[in-house]
């Protein structure tokens, strides 16, 4: 008995995370690309994927729970490799069209999630959530502003 409920503790352990929440503009001439960086000690690769969900950006911006989905796909685990997947208008994705890309992933399997809308400053990357990132990605940006200042003056 103590087996089985060490097993379901283990299995319960694995998090789906949502690693990017991001607002993309689609066009034909740059589409959209997610990239998955995956960690080298995935437990079972075999059945490790990031799946990724396009909404109709303006009804997920009034209610994300009742957005219409898009597109909705699944990207396979590459065990210590980057997985990158575009999605064109052969996907159902439209010329000139604003979609709310959702990636979410276990976080102890995927390392961080690149999504690239080709728009000018369209690469948004996000880390694995860890603790404190955020912070030290804010102090970063903060220091060097105050420096910039401190030059300029």
């Amino acid at each position: 008995m103590t087996i089985g409920i060490v097993g379901f503790a283990a299995i319960g352990g694995a998090a789906t995370t949502e690693m990017a929440n991001e607002s993309v503009s689609f066009s034909n001439d740059s589409n959209v690309t997610v990239d998955v960086a995956w960690n080298d000690s995935i437990s079972d690769p075999a059945n490790a994927s990031a799946s990724v969900t396009f909404y109709n950006a303006t009804e997920y911006d009034d209610d994300p729970s009742t957005a219409t989905v898009v597109l909705s796909d699944s990207i396979a685990a590459d065990e210590g490799n980057t997985t990158s997947t575009e999605y064109t208008e052969a996907d159902g994705l439209e010329d000139g069209t604003d979609y709310r890309l959702i990636v979410e992933a276990d976080d102890t399997e995927a390392d961080d999630v690149t999504v690239t809308d080709g728009s000018i400053g369209g690469i948004f990357t996000f880390s694995d959530g860890s603790p404190g990132f955020g912070a030290g990605v804010a102090i970063a940006a903060i220091g060097a502003a105050a420096m910039l200042a401190r030059r300029g003056s």
